[in-house]
């Protein structure tokens, strides 16, 4: 566990595991980690959850936005990607815009490419994905997860929260 002095805000992140395959990774921001900690820890127990070492379910993946290039076409956004490493990416012509996708651990190489290809970095974020999705049919682990959900989401410490659940939406609005 890590060790966050009171004057400042440490981020850490907490694995779940729920029933019927639900996990999630929490990401908080918090001045006192042995709070956040009691406060999930609550939460679990509350729902028959518990905390548990689900980050290796989970690809981590880059959204970097850069500016387009002017006068480029789509054929050269194309190559430009594979030069870069990727060939998941969404351009925004509107906003002059390109988001490519990567692992984590390829960022720095897609950065060095990104640079000498001249593009310019607008933002970047971080997001986790399931390596397998599942769907939640049973009405009380339904019930469950959504209440742990909102009640995750009533906390200032949670920044986000990435789950393996398919019907989420469906299953937050029921609850």
């Amino acid at each position: 566990k890590a060790v966050v002095s009171t004057q400042s805000t440490g981020e850490h992140q907490y694995g779940i595991q729920g029933r019927d395959g639900f996990i999630a990774l929490i990401d908080c921001a918090t001045v006192s980690i042995k709070k956040t900690e009691n406060d999930i820890q609550t939460l679990l127990r509350r729902h028959n959850f518990k905390f548990a070492s689900v980050a290796f379910m989970f690809s981590n993946l880059r959204d970097i936005q850069c500016q387009i290039p002017t006068e480029i076409s789509d054929e050269e956004l194309e190559e430009l990607a594979l030069q870069c490493g990727t060939e998941d990416y969404v351009t925004d012509r509107e906003n002059n815009s390109i988001t490519f996708t990567i692992e984590a651990e390829d960022e720095k190489d897609f950065l060095s490419e990104a640079k000498d290809n001249n593009l310019q970095l607008i933002s970047s974020g971080t997001r986790f994905v399931s390596h397998q999705m599942t769907s939640i049919s049973d009405s009380e682990t339904k019930r469950r997860i959504g209440m742990f959900m909102k009640s995750l989401e009533m906390m200032h410490e949670v920044e986000n929260v990435h789950h393996n659940v398919e019907n989420m939406d469906e299953i937050i609005e029921a609850s």
